[in-house]
């Protein structure tokens, strides 16, 4: 099952809320949701703008975001 991350980017000096990419990993390219993202680069954007992040990326294989790993104990 595909995975939603959230990638913070560095902040810009003129900017109000930290900067950020979405990434989807996980994602068979043989599934639908790689192949719409595929298909339609549009949609990137669309997603992006409506998120407020400056991207969306997909991938098939896992991507690991250490900031995103939970600490183990």
């Amino acid at each position: 099952m595909p995975r939603l991350q959230i990638l913070e980017l560095p902040e810009g000096a003129d900017e109000d809320s930290p900067p950020f990419v979405l990434v989807i990993d996980q994602a068979p390219s043989t599934g639908p949701l790689y192949r719409r993202f595929a298909d339609d680069m549009d949609l990137n954007d669309s997603i992006a703008a409506r998120t407020g992040a400056r991207a969306v990326l997909v991938f098939e294989d896992t991507v690991d975001i250490p900031a995103n790993q939970e600490a183990t104990r």
